[in-house]
């Protein structure tokens, strides 16, 4: 890229993070292109959609143009100075509704059910300090046989917590919308929890979705046994406490085990499990030794235990 080039994109840095900027309500997805790098790409007609709302501002970004008229002529006006580009689906992509794979396309015309992606490369200060973070993060985990062992131990607790939350979070979320779904809805809590193309902050977003199903006769007598069903273990819980009260007991009983088995781990006092499945020749030469001594022993029994037979006859 030559530098003439390089000072033309520089004008439009100011446009680029005006929407790429945080809580901007722009849709952005994630996606590989080509194989050779991530990109975030964008959707024609949310393109528009932002512009228009937010065309007073952003009119202004745009530099050496008078195509201000509206947001499709900025829009064409972008892809013919390449400052993005249309991109479409890879042919080895699976289809879903945001691509995951990408390619450029040859059509370079701006359509509004289209993707693009920015060509224009802007540093940020965020992506060193991000870059810093994790050199620091990969250097402190090299370094964790030094650690102190409190901090090594909280690690352990904190992962294990960790793994209690998540799955606990999970198995409240099917039982929820399993009870939920005995009277006529779909209730999720966290709908989007397990799915990728929202990214870290939207997996979280919204709260919880609730909708009315419209079941057919099938799905109302399902309903209907599996309520009797729910209840009759509502029943037996309220009359016999003592079988959720074992649950609980066994279940701090097994986490206390794993936390003894992770400090007693991490002192040292447990041999590692492939020292005590598979012993060296030492032991095993001590082993038959001891086998071969009792052995002896035992006939030396016998043999004081037979005169004494014989005398007796």
């Amino acid at each position: 890229m030559n530098k003439e080039r390089k000072e033309f994109e520089k004008q439009f840095y100011p446009l680029y993070q005006h929407y790429h900027q945080q809580h901007s309500g722009f849709k952005l997805r994630e996606a590989n292109l080509n194989y050779q790098r991530k990109i975030q790409y964008f959707k024609g007609e949310d393109f528009i959609k932002f512009t228009t709302a937010n065309f007073e501002e952003i009119k202004g970004l745009v530099p050496l143009t008078d195509k201000k008229k509206d947001a499709t002529q900025i829009a064409k006006y972008l892809i013919d100075c390449k400052i993005i580009w249309r991109i479409d689906r890879h042919s080895n992509d699976p289809k879903k509704k945001w691509p995951k794979l990408v390619t450029l396309v040859r059509d370079q015309t701006f359509v509004d059910d289209g993707f693009y992606t920015w060509s224009i490369d802007v540093k940020n200060k965020m992506n060193s300090l991000k870059l810093a973070a994790i050199l620091i993060g990969v250097f402190l985990i090299c370094l964790f046989p030094i650690w102190p062992f409190s901090f090594k131990y909280g690690i352990f607790k904190f992962t294990i917590y960790l793994l209690i939350l998540l799955i606990g979070l999970q198995v409240a979320r099917l039982l929820l919308y399993s009870i939920i779904r005995l009277f006529g809805y779909e209730f999720w809590i966290l709908p989007n929890i397990n799915d990728d193309s929202y990214g870290i902050l939207g997996s979280f977003l919204p709260i919880y979705s609730i909708s009315k199903y419209s079941d057919g006769k099938l799905e109302i007598v399902l309903r209907l046994i599996g309520l009797v069903a729910f209840f009759m273990l509502i029943f037996i819980i309220v009359q016999e406490p003592h079988h959720l009260t074992n649950i609980t007991d066994a279940t701090g009983q097994t986490l206390d085990d794993v936390f003894l088995w992770g400090k007693e781990k991490m002192e040292g006092k447990q041999e590692p499990l492939h020292r005590r499945a598979i012993p060296d020749l030492n032991e095993l030469l001590k082993q038959a030794e001891e086998d071969s001594n009792n052995a002896q022993s035992v006939l030396q029994d016998e043999n004081l235990e037979k005169p004494e037979v014989q005398n007796d006859l």
